[in-house]
């Protein structure tokens, strides 16, 4: 008696990786979504050129490439600002030091607003993570909505 399914209950939702749909890699949507996350952005880049039917892998996937991304142009930009303040501070020290001091200052500065980018971008991968693995279809702030129109446009469940 206990085996037979509930005639007339409602039917139970699907897991939060079927909700999506299949995928062409042959896991759960979800589990493929979360795992874009990782190695960025190599696995990502596999993730989206592989994926065909799953547009909710392709988003996340997208969405990875473009905050790894974005952490090499700030890397860049950071190393290039600070190469300047120390080779500026070098260049114009007179022998006094009191330049050198304040290129070391500003070099300091720049060196932690560098460690609290990092700490930003890892939430944001964090955050992206997450929302895959549970099988959310969430927009992080400013790649999101470029990741959804490089990925096939918004995504429907598929269920």
């Amino acid at each position: 008696m206990g085996d037979q399914p509930n005639y007339g209950q409602p039917m139970q939702p699907p897991t939060a990786g079927a909700k999506w749909g299949p995928t062409s890699m042959g896991m759960e949507a979800h589990i493929a979504a979360g795992l874009g996350y990782f190695f960025s952005p190599i696995l990502p880049l596999i993730f989206f050129l592989i994926e065909k039917n799953n547009r909710f892998v392709k988003f996340h996937a997208m969405q990875s490439i473009l905050l790894g991304a974005a952490y090499v142009v700030f890397f860049i930009v950071v190393f290039i600002i600070q190469s300047i303040v120390l080779i500026g501070s070098s260049a114009a020290d007179n022998g006094t030091g009191l330049l050198a001091t304040g290129g070391g200052l500003l070099g300091c500065l720049i060196g932690c607003l560098y460690f609290v980018g990092v700490i930003g971008f890892l939430g944001l991968v964090i955050w992206g993570m997450i929302a895959g693995f549970t099988g959310k279809y969430t927009k992080l702030p400013i790649v999101g909505n470029l990741a959804e129109k490089w990925s096939g446009g918004p995504v429907q469940p598929a269920y």
